[in-house]
């Protein structure tokens, strides 16, 4: 028996929108239908375009992955009894090419349908199974119902993108790439918190300002994307490049002490010693002046802030100096370790060797 050649779910839903659907601010839908039989395909697309859709019927299932792409469906309809093709294996074909699931899948069948074969036909992909024949109201209801969760799904896609977004625009320097200043901050935090040694590379591109007066800003913020990419291509897993603002940047170094920091810090510099800005509008040359402070977190008097400050005033005597260079920050003017003292106190000779004569070397407090 053909369907009907106009819906009732129309007059019965359309009119008098249920409280739980979404309000409807997108195109019409679009349905691709996949079915042999030209009468059923035919009444099929009619009861689709009548109620408010855009309806493609097919009949070779051949031609439904690169009509899929083409079409961009909203949702398939897809005859399980296909010539030459099992309705089952080709939603399964189209579910492998769609791994996130957009788009929903409703298998059609015209004989009676029996659990085993509806858990086949789930398991093979699909989000319904629907016996067609003579239940046109179902049917309609079924697509609706696959349409409007489809339009949740785009909703909360489109929601957790814009808020991806966000959160890189607060994390990210737009120009370079690397983390900007506020991320940094939050990076340094974290090695403190998690007592870890490590060291902060503040570095800065010399003469910049000069590249900016002689080539202009558009070439300067090419030079500065591409010292970015240097650095960046040359940091470890683990550790962290950011921009800090203008020409100067930071690099966090994890589990670095002082030596491997220079070396680190060092190969920083000949990667930007041998960069060709020329290639980009700029100078021929360019280098960079970098300042090394380590923490170290025994010191419990140094704070982010002031690891920060070091690494900078080393920066600054890199410049003084003559730049292109690697400064190391003066240690912190500050009581010595606890453990130095003791170990200083067990060295020097005394009469009386006891414990409690170690600890009347150390600071009062005693902090670790």
């Amino acid at each position: 028996m053909s369907l009907p050649s106009v819906s009732i779910l129309p007059g019965l839903v359309s009119s008098r929108p249920l409280s739980s659907s979404p309000p409807v601010t997108e195109g019409i839908s679009r349905v691709l239908l996949v079915h042999t039989e030209p009468g059923r395909r035919h009444a099929l697309q009619e009861l689709l375009v009548d109620d408010g859709y855009d309806c493609l019927g097919v009949s070779d299932a051949d031609e439904v992955l690169r009509l899929v792409a083409e079409y961009e469906p909203d949702l398939i309809l897809l005859a399980t009894d296909l010539p030459g093709a099992c309705g089952l294996e080709v939603c399964g074909e189209l579910r492998a090419g769609d791994l996130q699931g957009q788009t929903p899948i409703i298998l059609l069948s015209e004989d009676s349908i029996d659990e085993e074969e509806v858990a086949r036909g789930l398991l093979a992909g699909a989000d319904d199974f629907v016996w067609a024949p003579d239940r046109p109201i179902e049917l309609s209801a079924r697509i609706r119902v696959q349409l409007r969760n489809k339009r949740y799904r785009d909703a909360l896609r489109r929601l957790r993108n814009e808020r991806d977004h966000l959160r890189r625009e607060t994390a990210i320097d737009p120009l370079t790439g690397l983390l900007n200043r506020r991320s940094l901050e939050q990076v340094i935090l974290k090695h403190f918190e998690a007592r870890e040694r490590f060291a902060v590379l503040f570095a800065d591109v010399d003469h910049f300002k000069s590249v900016n007066d002689r080539f202009g800003h558009d070439v300067g913020d090419r030079v500065l994307k591409a010292v970015a990419e240097r650095l960046k291509a040359a940091v470890r897993p683990g550790d962290a490049s950011a921009r800090y603002g203008g020409e100067e940047f930071v690099l966090v170094v994890a589990g670095a002490g002082p030596e491997s920091a220079r070396i680190v810090a060092e190969r920083h510099r000949k990667a930007i010693e041998s960069m060709d800005a020329s290639e980009l509008g700029g100078p021929e040359h360019l280098t960079i002046s970098i300042g090394v402070a380590i923490h170290d977190p025994r010191n419990s008097l140094q704070t982010p802030d002031r690891l920060v400050r070091n690494a900078d005033a080393a920066l600054y005597t890199a410049k003084r100096s003559g730049r292109n260079r690697v400064e190391m920050a003066e240690p912190d003017d500050e009581p010595r370790l606890v453990g130095e003292i003791a170990a200083e106190a067990l060295r020097r000779p005394s009469n009386d060797s006891s414990v409690s004569a170690v600890i009347r070397t150390l600071p009062s407090g005693g902090g670790a």
